[in-house]
């Protein structure tokens, strides 16, 4: 729908709304269900916004807890990484570093293709084994705005499928009215065109 027929829409069910004879009570419960819904994409912005900032604060605080119990050290790789067998397979390498004042050699999962004798960086926790990297603060970010984005566009298809179902039900409804109208005027045996002179 473009913003020209959406901005004639909401004209037309803002009419509806409007004292006239002529309007159906079925076209104004049709325009009072689109004003609602749309009132209520609306208000599910402030929440979304609060689904995103709890999300912000909620993956801060796992990043703040992985600086704090994991660093990072530089490694060279013994050997290169593996042709990966299929797509989606990771790549493995052996790497060597000295910590502590002595060497260690451990084979790892490359985020990508290294050559041997390449200089990586491999992070340990607290206990010394080899964990992934730290989430950092712009991780956070990402997580925050596809949550509140999730958390609206939930809404609006929500609110757009009921204003489907509801605009289905009444045109069912108006379809059915026009029948009953059609079926009268045209066997009814009250019409003009029926009546004995």
């Amino acid at each position: 729908m473009s913003a020209q027929s959406f901005a004639q829409h909401f004209r037309w069910n803002v009419r509806a709304l409007q004292r006239n004879p002529l309007t159906r009570a079925s076209d104004r419960l049709e325009a009072l269900t689109f004003v609602v819904l749309f009132l209520m994409t609306l208000l599910a912005i402030p929440v979304a916004m609060n689904v995103a900032d709890r999300a912000y604060a909620s993956t801060m605080q796992f990043v703040n807890e992985e600086v704090q119990t994991r660093h990072s050290v530089q490694a060279h790789a013994v050997t290169g990484t593996d042709t990966p067998s299929e797509f989606g397979t990771p790549l493995y390498v052996d790497a060597e570093w000295s910590e502590g004042g002595r060497e260690r050699t451990e084979r790892i999962a490359s985020p990508g293709s290294v050559a041997a004798g390449a200089t990586i960086t491999v992070w340990l926790d607290d206990t010394g084994k080899v964990v992934g990297a730290p989430l950092r603060p712009s991780d956070a970010s990402v997580n925050a705005t596809s949550a509140g984005w999730s958390v609206w566009l939930l809404a609006v298809v929500f609110c757009g499928l009921v204003g489907l179902a509801v605009r289905k039900a009444l045109d069912r409804s108006r379809a059915r009215s026009w029948d009953r109208a059609l079926q009268l005027f045209a066997y009814g045996d009250d019409g003009w065109a029926n009546r004995r002179s």
